[in-house]
């Protein structure tokens, strides 16, 4: 897949967790949006699967606190909030959605070893990257490199992962922002080539593991 197939994949996404959050009744958060539970059909389009853990979102998001609730989901991709004060809410979704994004830019499992075999968090890692505007450094090497008018893309979807994972929820935008970021990334992926390279299918829905 090319990065602009990534975008694409990753603008799926972000639409059916927008959905869950503003358009369900009631809203729902999914705490459980991870690489595996997002799935591509023949088309690659991406769905959201695995509801499981999903519960009703509060009508005050900023200050619920769902203290009869086990801190539950995959390590690596929990909202530190949660973890360490079981505060849930739909920005949650909005972290774990940002370490997804980080994945698909570096390659990079959620919790990977380092070079001296220590686990480490992708977060971690590769914020620095972005920070420093060195992101291209630490692309996933199984994509071909960006093309002209993919490169800006990719940077700004680095930016924006960033701002997703910030340990505070409220600074971390909302599902609608994000999907109007990531389209505007996608917009500026656009040449000759992109309706080529979004045609590859899939012989069967897969997961982003």
């Amino acid at each position: 897949m090319s990065w602009a197939a990534r975008i694409k994949v990753a603008l799926d996404a972000a639409r059916g967790i927008e959905y869950l959050h503003l358009y369900a009744v009631p809203p729902i958060i999914h705490r459980g949006i991870k690489s595996s539970n997002i799935i591509l059909d023949a088309t690659l389009t991406a769905k959201l699967s695995n509801f499981s853990l999903s519960v009703k979102a509060p009508m005050d998001d900023e200050s619920h606190q769902w203290s009869d609730f086990a801190v539950v989901g995959t390590p690596g991709y929990i909202n530190p909030e949660y973890l360490w004060h079981q505060q849930l809410t739909t920005k949650s979704d909005v972290y774990s959605f940002g370490v997804v994004l980080l994945k698909m830019l570096s390659g990079y499992k959620a919790i990977h070893k380092n070079e001296n075999g220590l686990p480490r968090n992708v977060v971690d890692f590769l914020v620095p990257y972005i920070a420093q505007d060195e992101i291209h450094g630490v692309l996933d090497p199984k994509v071909p490199s960006p093309t002209p008018f993919e490169r800006k893309a990719v940077a700004d979807v680095g930016s924006l992962a960033m701002a997703y994972v910030s340990l505070k929820g409220q600074d971390r935008p909302s599902m609608t922002d994000i999907v109007n970021s990531l389209q505007r990334a996608l917009d500026a992926c656009v040449d000759p080539d992109l309706e080529e390279c979004l045609l590859w299918q899939p012989n069967k829905f897969r997961s982003l593991k």
